[in-house]
């Protein structure tokens, strides 16, 4: 048999190790992938509400003062509209008195608002912080269950590593190259025959190249796939 074709074929099948250990978690590595964006997102969105909050309560304390002081000189222009001794006084205090009470009026229904924006901002944060719990808890569970998942199979894993590296030192990088674009488009790098079809797509290959496959001493593709093709009827340990 071809060293180097011999080479890709155990690679194959140390990689078909490797996936179907890898594939034991599941989904649970995009599980947890999907549930740390999320979480993410939610403390972002949350920071947001907590300085929009910070930010109306500076507004509304402003607003408060504000009101409290026009108030105070409204009273006291009430109170000045019983001392004045001429009805041009009279008219001035009595014009202030109404532009007061104008702005007055305006800061209340500021007021107002503010404080309906933080009861509306108030129950969103109290939703983002009860999802980020309820993620928080599914996430630390999702990351349990993976971890243990890997560990059963960390040594085995690590076995098999080791051996793809040995394996890749006698393979030239052309075909390793080769190998590893149909590994990643394709899911495999190598396939066997299936009577005279390629094992991998099932197209009908020339009878000559068939041969030639079951032979294994000559590298040969797929003319359509172009997946390494090789015959398991012969011992891949000759």
């Amino acid at each position: 048999m071809d060293q180097e074709l011999k080479k890709l074929i155990s690679l194959q099948h140390v990689d078909n190790e490797i996936q179907e250990i890898v594939s034991l978690s599941g989904d649970l590595p995009n599980r947890v992938d999907k549930k740390e964006a999320q979480l993410n997102d939610i403390k972002s969105k949350l920071e947001t509400t907590n300085q929009k909050i910070a930010d109306l309560e500076k507004d509304s304390r402003k607003i408060s003062s504000e009101i409290e002081d026009s108030q105070s000189k409204l009273d006291k222009y009430k109170d000045q509209l019983f001392l004045v001794k001429t009805n041009k006084e009279y008219d001035a205090l009595n014009s202030e008195i109404d532009h007061l009470k104008s702005v007055l009026s305006d800061s209340e229904d500021l007021a107002l608002k503010m404080q309906s924006d933080l009861e509306s901002e108030g129950e969103i944060k109290k939703v983002s912080e009860v999802e980020i719990e309820e993620i928080a808890t599914s996430l630390e569970t999702d990351k349990k269950n993976l971890d243990n998942s890997l560990s059963e199979s960390k040594d085995q894993l690590e076995e098999l590593n080791n051996s793809r590296e040995a394996i890749l030192k006698d393979i030239s990088n052309n075909l390793l190259a080769k190998y590893n674009q149909l590994q990643n488009t394709r899911g495999a790098g190598v396939a066997a025959l299936n009577g005279n079809c390629c094992g991998a797509c099932y197209s009908t290959l020339p009878p000559q190249m068939v041969i030639e496959i079951q032979s294994n001493e000559i590298i040969h593709t797929c003319p359509s796939c172009s997946v390494f093709l090789f015959s398991e009827e012969q011992n891949i340990e000759e």
